[in-house]
């Protein structure tokens, strides 16, 4: 019954992408190495724009694992403002985080309470794309070390 499973290319694409957050989820933690300085992120980022976080939730991520990793999620949606940076057509984003650093979580919290405040709910964040093993799908990271610029006025980073 497992190996009929295993073969089934539904749960083939999720145990990859199990194995794809587990490890980009773990990488800058478990290697304790630090992020690079903003300027720097940004001067390598390919997609920057200024977005607002319509919603930001934590919950379930759907993943059947066999181990003891952490199955939740953080899950933020942002409502583009504007492109900065590269090209980026739609007028929404979702932006997925695991527990693992180096996610602004306290700042995206900030500006999901903050939105509908004008002038001081946009924010800047590198849309960080990360494709699942060799296929094309993909979904933006929170995990990596992204470029963000948060508004000075709300007293965060």
């Amino acid at each position: 019954m497992m190996l009929k499973a295993l073969r089934n290319p539904h749960i083939q694409l999720c145990l990859k992408a199990i194995t794809a957050l587990s490890v980009i989820g773990l990488r800058p933690a478990a290697g304790l190495q630090p992020c690079p300085a903003q300027k720097d992120l940004l001067a390598k980022a390919n997609v920057v724009v200024e977005a607002r976080v319509k919603s930001l939730s934590i919950g379930e991520s759907g993943f059947q694992v066999t181990d003891d990793f952490p199955t939740r999620m953080i899950r933020a949606d942002l409502e583009i403002v504007k492109v900065i940076k590269g090209k980026f057509t739609r007028k929404e984003a979702i932006v997925y985080g695991t527990m693992f650093p180096p996610g602004p979580f306290m700042e995206l919290t900030a500006m999901a309470l903050s939105y509908g405040y004008r002038g001081h709910d946009t924010f800047e964040w590198e849309l960080s794309r990360l494709a699942i093993h060799d296929t094309t799908v993909g979904f933006f990271s929170m995990n990596n070390c992204n470029y963000y610029k948060f508004p000075d006025t709300m007293g965060l980073r």
